[in-house]
């Protein structure tokens, strides 16, 4: 009785994860990359292909060349078409104490 009560609760719980996973996964966005602004934090805005803008922290690979670009066009990459993984990420102040989460971009493929 015991272990038929074990593997129930097992279940059940591995039931209950899955479809927390389904809830919380990344989710894919196509668009343009149209602004990147920083200060404590770095944030992307990507433009979709309906024309909405989706503004998140900055945190894949890419960001780095973002981040070190000093020219208007963002080293090259503003107008460039991009898809994106779209994750949480921890929001910082200037001390980098956690202030929240939010959206973050924590993959960036460019797109040809």
């Amino acid at each position: 009785m015991k272990k038929s009560f074990a593997f129930i609760l097992l279940l059940a719980l591995c039931l209950s994860n899955t479809a927390y996973a389904k809830k919380t996964a990344d989710k894919t966005i196509v668009g343009t990359i149209t602004a990147f602004d920083g200060a404590d934090n770095f944030y992307l805005t990507i433009v979709d292909n309906k024309g909405k803008a989706h503004n998140a922290l900055c945190m894949a690979d890419l960001c780095d060349k973002l981040i070190e670009a000093t020219d208007e066009n963002l080293g090259g990459y503003k107008g460039k078409k991009v898809k994106v993984v779209v994750g949480k990420g921890n929001q910082t102040d200037a001390a980098g104490n956690i202030m929240g989460t939010m959206d973050a971009f924590i993959k960036i493929e460019l797109i040809k």
